[in-house]
């Protein structure tokens, strides 16, 4: 699947790039703002992703993504009847099109392909009680605002889809996946 993605997007970059006039580039870095639930927890998620700009209209980046607080899970710690915390963490690459990329107003299509982990621990203990790995898929459709030429912001909608994943400590791919609401700031001229 994944040798597919690629070349669909090599083939739609070599199209771009040979019928494009005035070939431009530009780049940009961003932080991200996610909120999202996680199991079944309001959660925020902060991220940071840059991207490389072509023709004004496909833009091939990276991002990588982590959860601000651990999230408890079902389980306790014997010894100390704490919950079992978990925090996630997610980083890979981000493809995107620009549909109206010369107005103000923008609209564009994006998709992370990533990978991910998961780190179980209990709070204010140094001990790790186990970390699981996984892959993480998000398409994502953003509506950007062109504030200056150097500043745009996007709001947008996503949902992150989980590979199957390690049961541990009662959390399953349901616990992970869902719908995100994300604000972007992109700083770069393009």
């Amino acid at each position: 699947m994944n040798k597919f993605l690629y070349t669909i997007l090599i083939i739609i970059v070599s199209i771009e790039c040979s019928f494009s006039q005035n070939f431009e580039s530009g780049a940009f870095a961003a932080p991200v703002l996610k909120f999202t639930k996680l199991i079944d927890q309001s959660s925020l998620v902060l991220g940071v992703k840059a991207g490389w700009i072509i023709d004004k209209k496909i833009v091939l980046g990276a991002g990588y993504y982590v959860l601000t607080r651990g999230v408890k899970t079902s389980y306790s710690n014997l010894e100390s009847d704490q919950n079992i915390l978990m925090n996630f963490n997610y980083g890979g690459l981000e493809f995107e099109y620009l549909l109206l990329y010369d107005t103000r107003f923008n609209i564009s299509l994006d998709m992370l392909l990533a990978s991910g982990g998961q780190n179980f621990y209990v709070a204010n203990q140094n001990r790790n009680y186990g970390t699981a790995s996984l892959l993480v898929w998000e398409p994502q459709l953003n509506l950007e605002i062109k504030l200056y030429d150097w500043l745009h912001a996007d709001a947008g909608i996503s949902y992150r889809m989980i590979s199957k994943n390690y049961v541990l400590y009662g959390v399953t791919r349901d616990d992970l996946q869902g719908i995100n609401f994300l604000l972007t700031f992109k700083i770069g001229k393009y």
